[in-house]
């Protein structure tokens, strides 16, 4: 066949295919239906005379011939791609839907304000903004970013660091002065403490005992799985929370909460915002990710809650 006839598009669908690992996940990534992509797909490998991909119910990988010609053809796309995005540089302005995933009480506590400030700033952007615990698979549910807390697992996705925050534990003025205040790890068995948990037997909290991060078994008072209602019950003194320090931060400086035990923190929690694997993040999310960054100190000093 002419080579000139080539259509870019089955080129570009067979490389979505394989950065993403599926047609399914690729068709999203084109926002074309999935038929679509696998039509295209069949007419390159027709056109070449060659089978590129093997197929099964739950799997995609390439052929020895499809990896030698996916490799060409990512670079000639890339080339492709910046060249493009060199020419609209001088139009690189925030739009579209920027979809995005963040834990319930982060989100709940602290996004409310830069969310506000991004859209204000960025009037041709709609936001879809799912709050979760769960780990999302950021590629196969069609998401441009997710914000994620605590060290990361290996993976393709690209990752950048917002800042590292202080694991604390507080307790109330009150608590303390009935209670008495805790010196070491083991003295958390005489106290009340409220756990961030869905159930009693994750009663166990990673402290700094010897130069090692040690499970320290805690004698649970209440358990809840949202740091906005376990700094609320530190505060009436029901007993002694563990949190985030940007959950507490406010309360410390105005005398409601105090730090124990700070010699027996564990390392600062990093938090990240991670994106599917590309070489290039939209404008959108370029641009909220900036603004997010810049509102948070290196050291996690969360911006207070307007009230």
């Amino acid at each position: 066949m002419d080579i000139s006839q080539l259509d870019l598009n089955a080129v570009t669908a067979f490389v979505a295919v394989v950065e993403h690992r599926s047609f399914r996940a690729a068709a999203r990534s084109l926002n074309v239906p999935k038929s679509t992509v696998s039509r295209r797909v069949a007419l390159l490998e027709e056109q070449l005379g060659v089978q590129l991909l093997q197929r099964t119910t739950r799997t995609v990988t390439l052929t020895d011939i499809g990896e030698a010609f996916h490799q060409r053809c990512s670079q000639a796309l890339g080339t492709i791609t910046d060249a493009a995005r060199e020419v609209q540089q001088s139009d690189a302005s925030p739009r579209g839907v920027l979809r995005m995933t963040a834990p319930v009480t982060f989100a709940e506590h602290f996004l409310g304000d830069i969310l506000t400030e991004f859209m204000t700033a960025n009037p041709d952007v709609r936001v879809t903004l799912d709050l979760t615990d769960r780990y999302v698979d950021l590629v196969a549910e069609g998401y441009d970013l997710a914000l994620r807390a605590g060290p990361l697992a290996d993976s393709s996705l690209k990752a950048r660091l917002l800042g590292t925050n202080p694991i604390v534990m507080v307790a109330s003025p009150k608590y303390l002065a009935k209670h008495g205040t805790p010196q070491t790890p083991a003295d958390l068995l005489d106290h009340d403490c409220i756990v961030y948990a869905n159930h009693e037997r994750s009663a166990k909290w990673p402290l700094l005992v010897k130069r090692k991060v040690t499970a320290m078994p805690v004698r649970p008072r209440v358990a809840v799985n949202s740091f906005m209602l376990a700094r609320d019950f530190a505060v009436a003194g029901l007993g002694i929370a563990r949190m985030p320090g940007g959950f507490s931060a406010d309360l410390e400086a105005d005398g409601s909460l105090v730090r124990v035990l700070t010699e027996f923190e564990p390392p600062l929690s990093p938090l990240h915002a991670v994106f599917p694997p590309g070489p290039h993040l939209a404008p959108r999310v370029r641009a909220f990710v900036d603004l997010l960054a810049s509102r948070l100190d290196t050291t996690m000093s969360f911006p207070r809650k307007r009230r």
